[in-house]
């Protein structure tokens, strides 16, 4: 029997085994490379995420933390225009933002009477003397609604001669 030779067709053609593998490891290090650097920055970008996430969170948590904490102490002189002192009796600024009169006598309803509005009160600072122009404590029947910014209402009821506070 005559003895078959077999050839290898790389060898002979000049590209050998070794070569091939060298282009395998270069391309298989590049995918990595490129899986690391596409998984990095989603980790990245969900880190960023959540941390707005929570920095919202947090920020709403104190807003109605603060929301909550609102306060005023009302006093009223007898007279015509009711007059109010109103003290900040809370632990942060407090921005008066509308004053709304339901005057029943009347059957009016008068937002923002007076123009000094906002009025912006400190902790324990009060607002001196207020006027809330067309109620007459004696004679009129009338409901008041102080709005700060975060959206807390204070209701000052007046019935004939009295000041009642709803707070």
């Amino acid at each position: 029997m005559a003895a078959k030779c077999y050839l290898d067709r790389r060898k002979v053609e000049g590209k050998g085994i070794g070569n091939a593998k060298g282009i395998t490891n270069v391309l298989g290090a590049i995918l990595f490379i490129l899986a690391i650097v596409a998984l990095t920055s989603i980790i990245a970008i969900v880190a960023a995420e959540y941390s707005s996430y929570v920095r919202s969170a947090d920020y709403l948590s104190n807003l109605e933390r603060e929301r909550s904490s609102e306060s005023l102490h009302f006093e009223h002189s007898a007279g015509y225009p009711l007059k109010l002192n109103i003290t900040n009796t809370c632990s942060s600024s407090i921005k008066i933002t509308q004053i709304v009169v339901h005057n029943k006598t009347s059957n009016t309803l008068v937002v923002n009477p007076i123009a000094s509005i906002p009025i912006v009160l400190n902790p324990g600072m009060t607002e001196y003397n207020y006027p809330i122009t067309g109620i007459n404590t004696a004679s009129s029947n009338a409901t008041i609604m102080i709005i700060t910014s975060r959206g807390n209402a204070f209701i000052i009821v007046v019935e004939g001669g009295r000041v009642l506070f709803k707070n």
